[in-house]
This record gives structure tokens, C-alpha cells and sequence, in this order.
């Protein structure tokens, strides 16, 4: 790793620890940790098999994007990769997250390295649509209910701001010839390119709507049983208006994985529809644990169906590392 990349970690786990430092000091932690119980744990086990639904739905919804592409992978090896990813994101927070070991992988699996790569994005793009139109639902009843407008108009931002780049990507493929031919063009109308087949493709599209939208209600219903299982008796519904905002704001890259972004969301969030702050912070840190078990658990998966076994996850980094580094020198 270089000292490059060792500052920018040391960085993000500093506003990370900061920003629970933060949190923490001012809520009981005493009644936090009373609550903790049997109930919780049963909302665990349901929080991990949820979130294995959650696994095989984005790797179903990969193979989608790689058929638009007229690539065919079983959806055992999909779910493999996916793991994978899971496990570098969670798992082992680094410079090197679970895109690159995903990348490494698809091009262990036969795909061309540009193809891996535009597949992945334009997946991440699609469940990125899904959060972004789940923000969208619930944002007049924010807008309403949050006393401080500059929560309201923050959260506008970072809508209006992911709604942006999605508009751009798409518009990339309407670029003249002239430009889009140029070096540093050509790669990124590649993508749009590659985005804009998924939407054209009428068995293709469809499933992947409904599966861009998956992820982001199996998040919203471990944070409600978690919340369920804490003694706070609240709706779906209105977890469903404060969790995709919060798994919007842990998206900006300052943090390990969201940490401290997510519990500072979540907490305001709660506070805008009345329920307790210490029950968000709760939320936040146990869907987080289970995120990192479920990046435990993709990581053990993948290594132990590998002829290296344990130890191929220690050459899946090193590998995505080395391919990143090949990707960061190119002109």
C-alpha cells in the first residue's frame, strides 16, 4: 500500500471514529446497552438471512447486466463474486474495497478487463438509481416534518446531486464523434453506452428495475426489526422515508464503509419523525455488525469454493491492488 493510500484510510477511520466519537458522547449508553437482548439477537439471525436475499438479488441482477452484453454467467458464480465484494467492503476496509476484488474476479472468470469493469459500474449505477428514487418518494414528507431547513435542503442536495450524475452518464452517449473518440472520452461513453443497452433490452430491463429496488427495502426492513427488537414500535413506512437517506449520505467517500456518516444520518433522520436517537444509533451499529458478518461470511464462501482456499483471499487483494495500480498509471 502506498503512503498515499495509507494516509487517505488513516484519514477516513479518523472522520469515522470522529463522528461516533461525537454521536456517542452525547446519548445514554448505559439504557443502550439494557436493551440488548434475546430479541435483538433473533433479529440478527432474520438480519443475516435477509441480507443473503440481498446478496443473491445483486448478483441475479449482474448477470442481468452482463446479458445485456451477451454474456452468460450461472448465477452460482455471480453470487460468488458478489461475496466477494461484500467481503472487501465490509470486511476489510481498505483503499482496495470489493469493486476491485469483484473486478479481479470477473477477469479471473474470462471476462475482458473493460467489460468486467463497465458491467460492475453500470450495476452499481442501477442500484444507485433505486436509492436515489427511494429519497425521491420520501422527500416531501422530510421536507415538511424537519424543523431545520438546512436538513431538508442538504438532503435536496445530495438527490438533486445523484440525479445529476446519473443525467450526465446517460448523456455521454450523445457526445460528438470528435470528442467521444478522444482518449480520455472514450471509456466513459463506453459506459454510457453500456448503461443505455441495459435500458433498451425489453427481457432485460424490467428485472433489473425490480431488483435495483431490493437491496434498498431488505436495508429498510433489518433496520425496522432491529428497531422492532429494541422496544421502538415503529412503521415501515417510516423507517422506509429515514433509512435511504442515511445509506445516501454514508455513500460519500470520507468514511470506513459509512461508519459515523450512516449513525449521524440515522440519528437526525429519527429525530425528524419522532422516535429516539439512542434507537437509531443502536440501528445503525447493529445493521452495520451484520453488514460485517455478512462481508465475513461472502469472504469464507468464495475463498473456501476456491482451489487456494483461505489463502486466495489474501491474492484476491493482492491482485485487485496490482490492477488498480495498472488502471491509476495509465495516461
Amino acid at each position: 500500500m502506498t503512503r498515499r493510500a495509507i494516509l487517505l484510510t488513516g484519514l477516513k477511520a479518523a472522520v469515522s471514529l470522529g463522528l461516533l466519537g461525537v454521536i456517542l458522547a452525547g446519548l445514554d449508553l448505559g439504557a443502550l446497552w439494557a436493551r440488548l437482548d434475546g430479541d435483538v439477537a433473533l433479529a440478527g439471525l432474520a438480519a443475516l438471512a435477509l441480507l443473503q436475499v440481498q446478496a443473491l438479488g445483486a448478483a441475479a441482477r449482474w448477470r442481468l447486466v452482463l446479458s445485456a452484453h451477451d454474456r452468460r454467467l450461472p448465477l452460482r458464480t455471480a453470487w460468488r463474486n458478489t461475496l466477494l465484494g461484500l467481503f472487501g467492503n465490509q470486511a476489510m476496509p481498505s483503499t482496495i474495497g470489493g469493486d476491485a476484488l469483484r473486478l479481479w474476479n470477473g477477469w479471473r472468470l474470462g471476462l475482458p478487463l473493460g467489460l468486467a469493469t463497465r458491467t460492475l459500474v453500470v450495476d452499481r449505477v442501477f442500484s444507485f438509481l433505486g436509492l436515489i428514487l427511494l429519497c425521491v418518494a420520501g422527500l416531501p414528507v422530510l421536507w415538511t416534518q424537519a424543523e431545520d431547513p438546512l436538513v431538508a435542503r442538504g438532503l435536496l442536495a445530495l438527490v438533486l446531486g445523484g440525479l445529476g450524475c446519473l443525467l450526465i452518464l446517460l448523456g455521454l452517449r450523445l457526445l460528438p464523434n470528435a470528442i467521444a473518440r478522444r482518449k480520455a472520452a472514450a471509456p466513459l461513453v463506453a459506459l454510457s453506452d453500456s448503461a443505455w443497452r441495459v435500458l433498451s433490452h425489453r427481457r432485460v430491463m424490467p428485472p433489473v428495475l425490480g431488483l435495483m429496488l431490493l437491496p434498498h427495502l431488505i436495508d429498510i426492513t433489518v433496520v425496522w426489526l432491529y428497531c422492532l427488537a429494541l422496544g421502538t414500535a415503529a412503521p415501515w413506512w417510516m423507517i422506509a422515508l429515514v433509512f435511504p437517506p442515511a445509506i445516501l449520505t454514508a455513500a460519500v467517500p470520507v468514511s470506513i464503509a459509512g461508519w459515523g456518516l450512516r449513525e449521524g444520518a440515522l440519528v437526525l433522520g429519527f429525530g425528524i419523525v419522532g422516535l429516539p436517537a439512542e434507537t437509531a444509533l443502536a440501528c445503525s451499529l447493529l445493521y452495520g455488525v451484520s453488514a460485517v458478518v455478512t462481508g465475513l461470511f461472502g469472504g469464507a464462501v468464495w475463498s473456501l469454493g476456491d482451489p487456494d482456499g483461505l489463502a486466495a483471499l489474501g491474492k484476491a487483494r493482492r491482485e485487485a491492488a496490482r490492477l488498480s495500480d495498472q488502471d491509476d498509471t495509465r495516461p
